[in-house]
């Protein structure tokens, strides 16, 4: 009861309606979930317990994704279809091709022949190196997660990295310091810009495409996504190119570097 009188208190004050966004007005009490009702303690409870278990790994993570599927109907939360409902979604099937692309891309070495292929044709300086990496980064981030993107290339890169260091005599430690970060930091940044191209690009774009559709009746598909977010990820790479290569910026012959 003590932890329910803030909550009970904000309720209070909550106004009776409000206006939606096509001018209808709505009941917003009713759209509240009461946080003093036995249900949403139990959910409550449920989503600690999952935390607990994901961050711990005590179970395997498919098993613990799998818990209100179980004690929801057990707990009569919601019944048994309501719960299995958002495992059928069509944006986690969605999901679940990109990641079988992603386990085809990493088995078969695509990524590894994408990113020499690049350095081969347009790595000749530091910059358009770096350039080459990033464009790697964010074609397969549109099709693969982030971060899977960036443990890929990750490997990659260190190893250019050292081969800079072994191979050009003349480099100073600040000079390899500066291409290693450019370098480093171009991955990862174009890996997170790629993944805002497409809605398997990355988690959170499923997220509000499902969101979109059950709040606002709003079907986004996979090309209507692409339209705005290829453009404007394409002029956030390139941006983003342009700062680190200006402030990290090295020009050097990296002909030998390919060639070993």
């Amino acid at each position: 009861m003590f932890f329910n009188c803030p909550f009970y208190g904000i309720f209070n004050v909550i106004p009776e309606s409000l206006s939606s966004l096509d001018g209808k007005s709505f009941n917003i009490k009713e759209k509240v979930f009461f946080v003093n009702s036995q249900s949403a303690w139990f959910v409550l409870a449920i989503l600690l317990l999952m935390a607990i278990w994901w961050a711990t790994e005590a179970i395997p993570v498919a098993v613990t994704a799998l818990i209100p599927l179980a004690l929801f109907p057990i707990l009569d939360i919601t019944s048994f279809q309501e719960s299995a409902a958002p495992f059928a979604d069509k944006n986690i099937y969605l999901f679940l091709g990109g990641f079988i692309l992603a386990l085809g891309i990493e088995s078969s070495g695509l990524h590894k022949r994408m990113a020499l292929k690049m350095i081969i044709t347009m790595g000749t300086n530091g910059a358009t190196l770096v350039g080459s990496f990033m464009l790697v980064a964010a074609l397969l981030s549109m099709f693969v997660m982030n971060t899977s993107t960036t443990l890929m290339l990750l490997p990659i890169g260190l190893a250019v990295c050292t081969v800079v260091a072994e191979t050009i005599p003349n480099i100073s430690d600040q000079q390899q310091r500066h291409f290693d970060t450019a370098l480093m930091l171009g991955i990862a940044y174009a890996a997170t810009i790629g993944g805002m191209s497409t809605i398997i690009g990355t988690a959170p774009n499923i997220v509000f495409v499902q969101f979109m559709n059950n709040q606002f009746g709003i079907d986004i598909s996979f090309f209507d996504w692409m339209k705005i977010g290829v453009p404007v990820a394409s002029v956030m790479l390139f941006f983003a190119w342009i700062i680190l290569t200006n402030i990290h910026f090295l020009h050097l012959s990296h002909y030998q570097v390919i060639q070993k």
